[in-house]
């Protein structure tokens, strides 16, 4: 029965009850009141009439709207006076750290594993701590316009904070993760790259994640078409412009930029070309400069067995010292295009035996000369600036990685990623010359087990090893290569 059935009906009974209360009045009173008890009876007959009324314009109207809930959107709230929905949600996180080898920090960079001999490698059976940095915090808009659907998302969380200090009080600052706006096929802003494939992404409790794959967040224009196909499957194209960040080495680090630079923060250089206080050899300097943004295509297909996706990269990798106040012997200008391609996919295992429920295998492969810092542990080895010839010579590298997640019950689950990534490397006699070394290969392997006892809460241990290896200049008694072995336990919940 809906609102206004209810409130008839309400309305219906007072006015029945009349009959008996009338009756019962003795005759003399009836003629005198009546009339008075009509007309203040009748007075509350109308006012539920009008309940009954408003009541409707109201059911009508949140049906007609949506009312509190909307289905394009549920969980989102329309703000009043707007057509605009929004919500707020994002997770807390607790890790605790603990290294049976060398510390690499909070999170598990396998760039950073120190060499075997190397200063510090020997330390072992470390705490690295707890930490909640990885707390985010998100808002996100829609609203219908007749050019499509417009939305924005803003995540921030704590992670990369140096402020506070655990003697006093374990405080972090708010950090930018993402922030853009979109209407209809057209993003703007701060979102995860387009070569990056979001779908594949392995479920581990590590904030890294697996050697190999593809990390970044950067502004954008991205433009997006969405095809149906047969069935449940859906095509889509993506095309993007993207920042793009010159990522070439030099070994001595004597081409970065001179005194006389000012880097893009508006800092002064020192002599090295890297801005004061950041350690030489550094390898992002002042004269790391952009002719052109980095250019991303990707295609996607989504159907019943899973997911599959192409993607292509291409970025400018530029170097220009600038001839005032610099040494004739170290005017550099020069630039070289890097290159790379990719493909990734996840493929649901019940299509193979219904059994397997919702176990996935997740994968990608990525690489090409130049595409340095889209691997996301190879860092900032793009290219490599030649000290003889003053020109830039591309790193071919590559990487990926696979992962397995199976569900043991609604509740626990487990998952287990195999990663990758190498970089032929051509002057190592320039690196060794300049005592500098680089990133030749990285593997990795991470287990874990989860019980989500509750929705939107995730318990979990796991296990990570990782083991990389340099190229360059090694001192005595150290080894090309170190290993890593941690332990974590994480604690979150989503809302």
């Amino acid at each position: 029965m809906n609102t206004k059935h209810k409130l008839n009906a309400i309305a219906a009974t007072l006015s029945i009850g009349l009959v008996p209360l009338l009756a019962a009045l003795p005759a003399q009173a009836q003629q005198q009141d009546v009339q008075t008890q009509i007309k203040s009876l009748q007075q509350q007959i109308q006012d539920l009439q009008s309940q009954v009324n408003n009541a409707q314009a109201s059911a009508d109207s949140l049906e007609k709207n949506g009312g509190s809930f909307n289905k394009d959107h549920p969980g989102f709230w329309r703000l009043p006076g707007t057509d605009t929905w929004m919500s707020v949600g994002g997770h807390a996180k607790l890790d605790f750290i603990y290294d049976q080898k060398e510390s690499v920090g909070p999170q598990t960079d396998f760039s950073a594993i120190p060499m075997k001999g190397s200063p510090g490698s020997d330390r072992v059976h470390s705490f690295a701590g707890t930490n909640d940095k990885q707390t985010e915090l998100d808002v996100e808009t829609h609203t219908p316009t007749p050019y499509g659907d417009l939305a924005s998302r803003v995540e921030t969380d704590f992670y990369l904070s140096s402020q506070g200090n655990p003697n006093i009080s374990n405080s972090y600052a708010l950090r930018l993760r993402n922030a853009y706006f979109s209407l209809g096929p057209w993003l703007f802003g701060q979102w995860w790259t387009t070569f990056q494939d979001q779908a594949v992404g392995p479920n581990i409790l590590d904030f890294n994640g697996p050697a190999g794959q593809v990390f970044i967040r950067q502004p954008q224009i991205r433009y997006t078409r969405v095809v149906p196909g047969v069935g449940n499957a859906q095509n889509q194209y993506m095309f993007s412009v993207e920042n793009s960040s010159p990522d070439y080495f030099s070994p001595g680090g004597l081409y970065n930029g001179n005194v006389n630079n000012v880097d893009q923060d508006g800092q002064l250089a020192d002599g090295a070309g890297c801005t004061l206080g950041r350690v030489t050899p550094c390898q992002n300097g002042p004269s790391q400069l952009s002719k052109a943004p980095d250019f991303v295509a990707r295609w996607e297909h989504d159907n019943d067995f899973g997911h599959i996706s192409l993607q292509a990269v291409a970025h400018d990798i530029s170097v220009d010292t600038g001839v005032i106040g610099v040494d004739p012997n170290q005017v550099v200008k020069t630039s070289k295009w890097g290159y790379g391609i990719g493909v990734s996919g996840q493929f649901n295992m019940n299509t193979l035996a219904p059994k397997l429920g919702g176990d996935n295998i997740l994968w990608s492969l990525q690489g090409g000369p130049g595409i340095g810092r889209y691997l996301q542990d190879l860092l900032f080895n793009g290219a490599i600036l030649n000290d003889q010839t003053h020109s830039l010579d591309l790193v071919t590298s590559a990487g990926g990685f696979v992962a397995y997640e199976h569900f043991w019950s609604d509740i626990w689950e487990s998952n287990l990623a195999l990663g990758w990534e190498e970089s032929r490397i051509k002057d190592v006699d320039q690196l060794i010359a300049d005592q500098a070394q680089l990133t030749r290969k990285s593997i990795s392997a991470q287990i874990n087990l989860m019980v989500h006892p509750y929705p939107n809460t995730t318990f979990g241990i796991e296990t990570s090893w990782g083991r990389r290896t340099v190229v360059g200049f090694i001192p005595v008694g150290q080894e090309s290569h170190g290993d890593l072995l941690r332990y974590q336990f994480t604690a979150a919940y989503q809302f």
